[in-house]
């Protein structure tokens, strides 16, 4: 009796759990299909709407052509004006020939805010037909134009005119071969140029060459690498020259780049205040030439810290090297707004 009873209960548990898991089963069904009918609904609603959209534009256009039509038809006059000029009886031609009609009076607004001409417009129209006829592409022919007149104001300095065809191929030539920097002239004691020992005092020749030979080859590099500034560096090799107790640099480089005071008057402390000495020496010389007026000289010194070969002389060598007491000068363009000191030329002729 116990044992029908536990198995009745039993059955009656397993049919409730599975009646609920098939109701369960139903709502998840009813609710997909709810949502499936969702997106069916917005969809259409969707479609609906670009549809109204469509037919609401197509229905102010004929709203539109209705209204051309009705204002054409109330003045004849007008119309057979229009049919005349057109050679069209249709009215969607005809208002098409009028709709043509105002953009071209549009465009002829927009000329005349422009500041053209008519007139000026058909001959450039002309002209453009002239160049196309002989196998010249327009755009081609504006871009070549404003091509060459970039190269004229990267060239031509203000008040100076215009350049020649020549200069510009030589341009576009040295251009096309890579950028040329101008030679270095390197005047080195090996080679005869040479100043006294531990002194800014250039020698007889040295100087001689500074006046007579040197000028004329700056000028040369000046004019046929366009160039404007005269760098004239002073160099010497590592041997200290001594010991002194000051330097009159500071008081007297002034004094000698204006010439008002001799080199011999010059007395360096180191190797650098050395090689900015016998660089102001050179510079004063320089200055004097009638060849190189107008253009930037600037002393500078390299001391002993740059080798022949434009490096770095770290690894320290203080042996008697003819070839490191030298003298380089240097060209190069100058920059926008560059500040330098100017000092006033020199008169032609004074000896330093």
């Amino acid at each position: 009796m116990d044992g029908q009873i536990i198995q009745q209960g039993s059955s009656y548990r397993r049919g409730l759990v599975l009646g609920l898991t098939l109701a369960e089963i139903m709502i998840l069904l009813v609710f997909c299909l709810l949502i499936a009918m969702a997106t069916i609904l917005q969809r259409e609603q969707t479609r609906r709407i670009a549809v109204e959209q469509e037919l609401q534009q197509q229905r102010l256009q004929n709203e539109r052509n209705r209204n051309v039509v009705a204002r054409l038809r109330d003045s004849a006059a007008l119309v057979e004006r229009l049919q005349s000029l057109s050679g069209r009886s249709d009215p969607k031609e005809i208002d098409q020939y009028w709709r043509e009609l105002a953009d071209s009076r549009t465009v002829v607004n927009q000329i005349d805010d422009s500041g053209l001409s008519v007139k000026e417009i058909s001959e450039g129209i002309a002209t453009a037909a002239a160049l196309r006829a002989n196998g010249i592409d327009v755009e081609k022919a504006i871009r070549d134009s404003q091509l060459v007149a970039a190269i004229d104001r990267a060239i031509t300095k203000p008040g100076e005119p215009p350049a020649t065809t020549e200069v510009i191929l030589d341009t576009l030539t040295r251009g096309q071969a890579g950028h040329q920097w101008p030679p270095i002239i390197k005047m080195s004691e090996a080679d005869g140029y040479y100043f006294k020992s531990g002194s800014a005092e250039l020698s007889p020749t040295f100087q001689d060459t500074l006046v007579h030979d040197t000028p004329g080859k700056i000028l040369d590099d000046i004019r046929k690498y366009d160039v404007d500034i005269i760098e004239v560096v002073g160099h010497t090799d590592e041997r200290p020259i001594g010991i002194r107790q000051y330097s009159n640099l500071d008081r007297d480089l002034l004094p000698v780049l204006k010439n008002t005071a001799g080199v011999a008057s010059l007395s360096p402390a180191d190797n650098a205040g050395l090689g900015l000495a016998r660089a102001v020496a050179v510079v004063s010389v320089l200055r004097q030439s009638p060849l190189l007026a107008g253009y930037k000289i600037i002393p500078l010194s390299g001391a002993q810290l740059v080798n022949t070969d434009e490096t770095l002389a770290i690894a320290g060598s203080p042996e008697n090297i003819e070839e490191r007491r030298r003298i380089e000068i240097r060209l190069r363009k100058s920059v926008p707004n560059e500040g330098t000191a100017a000092i006033a030329p020199a008169p032609v002729g004074t000896t330093p």
